[in-house]
């Protein structure tokens, strides 16, 4: 399922592997469905189908499971009870709409019960990071053969305290046996900077990342830095860390990671200066590099943003061109000369773009 028959490697274009990349999904489809289906993930989609599921979902686990005030959590569920998702059996729909109207009276009662329901339906999704539990987690996980990419969620930053907190936990995530790789945005590292204080905003950065780097460096055996990058404004600012950390003396022997998203123009453009500058690198005795490619998961505030400023939309215009441009950044990168400079971690939910890229890797 995997040979490319009768094709030379070196003229091989995505459109040439239609056919072997349909056959390949119908493979995958057809073992798959040979595994049970979880319960909770069954459950999980069905309530995304609906038009409110989403909104629901994200609600839920921002406004009922993560606040720590009860008081908050109840309020928030109160919200909720209009959007409850028609998927839900009835004892779940009756359960939210009665508790969302109990519970700004008895919170103390209600929220702790709505909390265990809707666990129960994302617990696959999401771990609890206190150390009490998180260890039992990743255990569990593990023993089905899984590497784990740990990325502490949290809100957006607005001030150097939870820029410091934010950075402190991920620190903690790393320093422990069981996590080996973690994931951080640079947007995450350090309170909102001046945009026109560029290089001061690197430099600061760079100083602030670099104890988290030598951890990683000092461990044994090493363990892996992902920077992850969420808005269109941070993708010079998140390339431009990478490469000046990587830059150092002491990191020059480190692999480590960025995210790239291709429903931004940009994309093809950075991973060729990536390449570039990646091949310089090993051609010098450092270490290779991974980038991870994604489509892009913050649309709708890229086009809240472009809307209040009336700035063009920083992403591509349709899903066509964000999935052609998935495929062309793979294809770019998926060479024999290229992938000793780049590592690629494909990522995304299209198993025909996976299938292309396994093909041809």
């Amino acid at each position: 399922m995997t040979a490319v028959t009768g094709i030379s490697t070196e003229l091989v274009r995505p459109s040439d592997l239609a056919e072997e990349v349909v056959a390949l999904v119908r493979h995958w489809l057809a073992e798959g469905a040979k595994f049970p289906v979880d319960a909770a993930a069954a459950q999980l989609a069905g309530v995304l189908k609906d038009p409110h599921g989403l909104e629901f979902t994200v609600g839920f686990v921002d406004g009922v499971i993560r606040p720590e005030d009860k008081s908050v959590a109840a309020r928030n569920l109160k919200t909720l009870v209009p959007k409850v998702p028609s998927f839900l059996p009835w004892y779940m729909k009756s359960a939210v709409a009665v508790g969302g109207h109990l519970a700004p009276v008895i919170p103390g009662v209600v929220i702790p019960v709505a909390r265990k329901v809707l666990r129960e339906m994302v617990g696959h999704l999401i771990v609890d990071a206190t150390d009490a539990k998180l260890g039992r987690s990743i255990s569990k996980i593990r023993r089905q053969g899984i590497r784990l990419n740990v990325n502490l969620l949290g809100e957006a930053i607005l001030g150097e305290n939870e820029a410091s907190r934010r950075l402190e936990g991920t620190h903690k995530l790393l320093a422990r046996e069981d996590v080996d790789y973690v994931s951080i945005k640079v947007s995450s590292t350090v309170a909102p900077h001046n945009h026109w204080a560029f290089d001061e905003a690197v430099t600061h950065i760079v100083e602030t990342l670099s104890p988290l780097f030598r951890l990683a460096a000092s461990s044994s055996p090493r363990k892996f830095i992902n920077l992850d990058m969420e808005e269109y404004k941070d993708l010079d600012l998140t390339v431009a860390v990478f490469t000046r950390l990587l830059e150092k003396p002491e990191f020059h022997n480190l692999e480590a990671g960025i995210v790239l998203q291709t429903y931004l123009p940009d994309a093809l453009g950075a991973m060729m200066g990536l390449q570039e500058w990646a091949a310089a690198r090993t051609a010098n005795g450092g270490a290779p590099i991974k980038v991870r490619v994604v489509k892009g998961a913050n649309l709708p505030m890229e086009q809240v943003d472009a809307d209040l400023h009336g700035w063009p939309l920083a992403t591509w215009g349709t899903k066509q061109d964000s999935d052609t441009s998935y495929k062309a950044v793979i294809n770019y990168s998926l060479t024999p000369e290229r992938i000793g400079n780049v590592r690629i971690g494909v990522a995304g939910h299209n198993l025909f773009d996976v299938a292309l890229a396994h093909l041809l890797g």
